[in-house]
């Protein structure tokens, strides 16, 4: 099992580096698509299309088809997570000796989780009142991506400077922690709606007695169902699934796959 786990790992983490390389703004650019609609309502504007919503809307109609596939494997921002939460657990191995993953209790996830719908709400209503240009440099996003494209932050952004240093200290916490907790654009898809096939499943009367461990090393601390309160928090990173000792999580509904077999017998 830990060959496949090491396997399905070394695959997400190439396919971040891609996407970190080739597309590290595509995070921004489609939440530049949502402001744009709301920074047109403010200003008593019709609402025209743009290169910023054509990224949005692919986007969105992925995670409708898929999950949040983009989160899980394509977000630069959450890939600097994944980075930055591996190497303090390399550390705390290597010289603290502490081998046990660290992060927060899951009360306090499924709390800190509902933050991020508040920032959405926040910056939108700023779009919508005209106050989003008095908060120009403040965007820690917008210092990564200056970063990303080999230019330093200007000293205009020395407050987006400074909540992206204390973000990345954040995410040295707990695993995603931006993505979970603070970012707009993850409450976005979030909220939408998944088609069911793209939901995680599992069949309970086939796991191992008293294992949990897909739910303790889930990043949201899900219970893997497809259908509960908290499934629009699935990053679909697939943890879960090489975690499973019995491989019983997948896509595919596992009661209906039991009974066409039943029938075909």
């Amino acid at each position: 099992m830990k060959k496949r786990q090491r396997k399905v790992r070394l695959i997400r983490a190439a396919i971040q580096l891609i996407f970190f390389i080739v597309a590290p703004s595509l995070f921004s650019t489609a939440f530049a698509g949502v402001k744009s609609i709301f920074l047109a309502i403010g200003n008593h504007q019709s609402v025209t299309w743009n290169s910023f919503l054509d990224v949005t809307a692919v986007l969105l109609l992925v995670t409708i088809l898929f999950g949040r596939h983009f989160c899980g494997y394509a977000c630069a921002f959450g890939s600097l997570g994944d980075a930055l939460y591996e190497l303090t657990l390399f550390i705390r191995s290597r010289f603290f000796h502490k081998k046990k993953r660290h992060g927060y209790s899951e009360e306090m996830v499924h709390k800190l989780q509902k933050v991020k719908y508040i920032v959405l709400a926040l910056i939108l209503l700023s779009c919508v009142t005209g106050f989003y240009s008095s908060l120009q440099g403040m965007s820690p996003w917008d210092v990564f991506s200056m970063l990303t494209t080999g230019k330093l932050p200007k000293p205009t952004y020395i407050v987006g400077t400074v909540l992206l240093f204390l973000i990345m200290i954040g995410m040295c916490t707990q695993e995603r922690f931006f993505c979970q907790f603070l970012c707009p654009m993850g409450a976005v898809f979030a909220i939408m709606p998944v088609i069911p096939g793209a939901l995680l499943k599992r069949n309970r009367p086939n796991c191992a007695p008293k294992c949990t461990l897909c739910k303790k090393r889930c990043p949201a601390h899900l219970d893997i169902d497809g259908d509960t309160a908290h499934s629009g928090e699935c990053i679909c990173c697939h943890t879960c699934t090489v975690t499973c000792p019995r491989q019983n999580i997948h896509f595919v509904d596992p009661d209906r796959d039991n009974e066409a077999v039943i029938e075909k017998k």
